[in-house]
């Protein structure tokens, strides 16, 4: 189990490599890409790429979530408030590892992302740690653009479009297909070294787009250290920009 947690957790390192958006949904560790989402609303459906075009540029932010699955088995938890469409990614995230982990492997950390710097702390057994400083750069939380993502699915072809489901109780237009590698170039840097570095050739995603261009719910397949595994992104209760401000003690 201890291997279990550690793969996961690198996994979620992985996935917040790649991307920001927003949307609503529960997730659960079925392999289908449509386990959470509601019945088809083909009447709903809209112009996908209008809508990425269109989208607005201003700043805002929105709670976000991320499930890490080691085969069928809930391994980490990020969540936290973000905001978006600033010249970085900012606001305070947790990651710690699910239930079914055993108590004496588990973990949690906080983090608090700036433009310019990360702090991080470990919250295991309930006592707060030390807060680390780290240079932006360094962060394995680092956040770029779930947008790119939809994308360069969108530039795959026909195929990959699979209409409007209800995401949320709103519809989204689903994208499906895979991304490799070498795709992942100008799109993710920080992804493609990963990828690269760990000899993963590439993965299969999904991504939903909301009818305001923003990506609601992205699901991610891949393997990591032989270990199958499935993230599921998911963000709710957009707003304004949170502020977002550096610990009062870090180290």
């Amino acid at each position: 189990m201890r291997q279990l947690a550690t793969t996961a957790a690198g996994i979620a390192a992985a996935v917040l490599l790649s991307g920001c958006g927003t949307g609503e949904t529960d997730a659960a560790p079925a392999p289908s890409p449509t386990a959470k989402t509601e019945a088809s609303a083909p009447e709903s459906a809209f112009e996908v790429e209008a809508a990425l075009r269109n989208a607005d540029p201003a700043r805002y932010s929105a709670e976000i979530r991320t499930e890490t699955y080691t085969g069928s088995i809930l391994g980490v938890v990020m969540s936290g408030r973000m905001n978006f469409n600033g010249p970085a990614p900012t606001g305070r995230l947790t990651l710690k590892t699910s239930d079914s982990v055993p108590e004496n492997q588990a973990f949690s950390t906080e983090t608090i992302l700036l433009e310019d710097a990360t702090y991080t702390r470990t919250l295991d057994g309930g006592a707060a740690g030390k807060w680390q400083l780290r240079g932006r750069d360094s962060s394995a939380a680092g956040l770029t653009d779930y947008g790119a993502y939809a994308q360069l699915l969108l530039d795959l072809g026909p195929e990959v479009r699979k209409g409007t489901e209800k995401v949320g109780g709103a519809p989204a237009y689903r994208l499906s297909g895979n991304v490799t590698q070498d795709q992942l170039r100008t799109v993710d840097p920080r992804l493609y070294d990963r990828m690269h570095a760990t000899g993963t050739k590439d993965f299969a995603c999904d991504v939903w787009v909301d009818e305001s261009g923003r990506v609601v719910r992205f699901e991610q397949w891949l393997e990591m250290a032989g270990k199958a595994a499935r993230n599921v992104v998911t963000f709710k209760n957009f707003g304004a920009p949170v502020p977002v401000s550096a610990p009062s003690a870090p180290e």
